[in-house]
């Protein structure tokens, strides 16, 4: 039945629903914690001076501990099964290592640049930040989960790897993510720097 099931959702029903839950995420935690359940991100906000550099242990453990948490209890729900959501390079249409972290850089890089120009700048609409940084994950997703996983996110990563015992692919998630969404910051500086008019 989970393969049936699997199979009927594909890359549209997981753009969707991953895009989904990270919306009513936002719209739900936003205001409480800034909705962060992304060590990336936070690593990011700190840079930028939108996190008190002081949280950001607390937050990336319990980013970690809470993916680690969801991969063990879906581990114990349905058993091993397939790759237990693993984002890995799809090496069976040839996507190589290094294109998989080109792939999680650069996904990573627009995503914190939505981020930023959405929640952070001080002329965005921010009521309406959670539907653009939910379209765009789940656009990511959509579009290139079935080349590299569309991790954008070291714990989005963590929990699966764990269910799956293999951690050979796990750096890419970790270092895609972190390295693009702290260049996303970078270039939102640039390209959003109205301080002289």
């Amino acid at each position: 039945m989970l393969g049936a099931i699997s199979g009927q959702v594909g890359p549209v029903g997981a753009g969707i629903a991953s895009g989904s839950i990270i919306t009513i995420v936002i719209y739900t935690f936003g205001h409480v914690s800034g909705a962060h359940v992304n060590p990336a991100l936070s690593i990011s906000a700190v840079y930028l001076g939108e996190l008190d550099r002081h949280l950001l242990p607390g937050y990336i453990v319990a980013q970690m501990l809470g993916s680690a948490a969801a991969g063990l209890f879906l581990l114990w729900a349905v058993g091993d099964y397939g790759k237990m959501g693993v984002n890995i390079p799809n090496t069976d249409i040839g996507v190589t290592i290094p294109v998989a972290l080109a792939i999680e850089f650069f996904l990573s890089f627009l995503l914190m640049w939505v981020i930023c120009g959405t929640a952070y700048h001080h002329k965005a609409l921010v009521k309406f930040a959670g539907l653009a940084i939910g379209a765009t994950v789940g656009i990511e997703v959509l579009l290139m989960g079935p080349y590299a996983g569309a991790a954008m996110n070291p714990a989005r990563a963590f929990g699966p790897y764990i269910a799956y015992g293999d951690f050979t692919y796990f750096w890419i998630y970790v270092l895609g993510p972190i390295t693009g969404m702290l260049a996303g910051a970078v270039a939102y500086q640039f390209t959003h720097d109205d301080r002289g008019g």
